[in-house]
């Protein structure tokens, strides 16, 4: 029944998006990597001789920008797809503090300011994260690392940074960063029954608890208040204290149920 409603689920989508891009052609469902027809193909990519022949970080992020002409005429899942694509994406692992990674990617490609401009943005990139499946292990959802597998929870982290961004959630309204925090809720419960640690999932924690700060959750805001969770966790650091990411997630399955 779950396949049937995906498949009728990409059909009416494919359907509506049609009336408006003639040529966009999207496939997707549970174990079937997502398909946008428009995503832009990067002319040089890790692996490639032209790719070994770019000297610095700075001709690489060169070679990576995206026309502006087709930055304007990408449907906003191509944009999607195209960033998560983006050659230099899991460069947010170098650092110690993996958001001030995500922050420097996010400068460095002439993509991301028009994605989160986006007003069908939200709905896109949730729409596209409800779909996603631990089942479909390694290597269906970008970023791709050329032949090397890339391990599922990767996959769920690179999106879920695009979702914890403040140019995303500060637009959004109450009901949609309550469906947020319940998609990523039911995610985090799938996640840690596959056998993925809290700490591999800090970014789906940092966006509970962004979420209740925006909410003025007052349970949280308290014990935010007195232990700066989010002052921390917001960055993404390579760990953190296992007790604070109970009470997180704790508080946002109240928070949840409470609405």
């Amino acid at each position: 029944m779950k396949k049937i409603q995906t498949l009728i689920y990409t059909i009416v989508l494919v359907g509506l998006l049609s009336c408006n891009k003639d040529e966009l052609v999207i496939q997707q469902g549970e174990c079937m990597p997502f398909s946008i027809s428009d995503t832009y193909q990067y002319p040089i990519v890790p692996g490639t001789d032209e790719w070994a022949d770019l000297k610095s970080s700075t001709e690489k992020v060169q070679a990576c920008q995206i026309p502006s002409s087709k930055i304007k005429s990408i449907s906003t899942e191509g944009l999607l797809e195209t960033l998560l694509t983006y050659p230099l994406i899991l460069d947010y692992g170098a650092f110690n503090l993996q958001q001030d990674g995500f922050e420097r990617i996010k400068s460095e490609n002439n993509g991301f300011d028009e994605l989160y401009d986006r007003t069908d943005f939200f709905n896109v990139i949730t729409e596209r994260y409800k779909l996603m499946s631990l089942n479909c292990d390694k290597n269906y959802y970008p970023p791709f690392i050329g032949e090397i597998e890339t391990p599922i929870q990767i996959s769920f982290q690179t999106i879920e940074f695009f979702m914890l961004q403040d140019e995303l959630l500060n637009k959004t309204n109450s009901n949609q960063r309550i469906q947020i925090l319940e998609t990523v809720l039911e995610k985090l419960q799938a996640k840690k029954d596959y056998g993925i640690s809290q700490n591999e999932n800090l970014v789906s924690y940092a966006i509970l608890g962004k979420i209740m700060i925006k909410e003025n959750y007052s349970p949280f805001v308290i014990i935010n208040d007195e232990n700066e969770i989010m002052s921390g966790l917001e960055r993404i650091p390579i760990g953190f204290d296992s007790d604070m990411l109970n009470l997180i997630e704790n508080n946002a399955k109240e928070l949840k149920a409470s609405r």
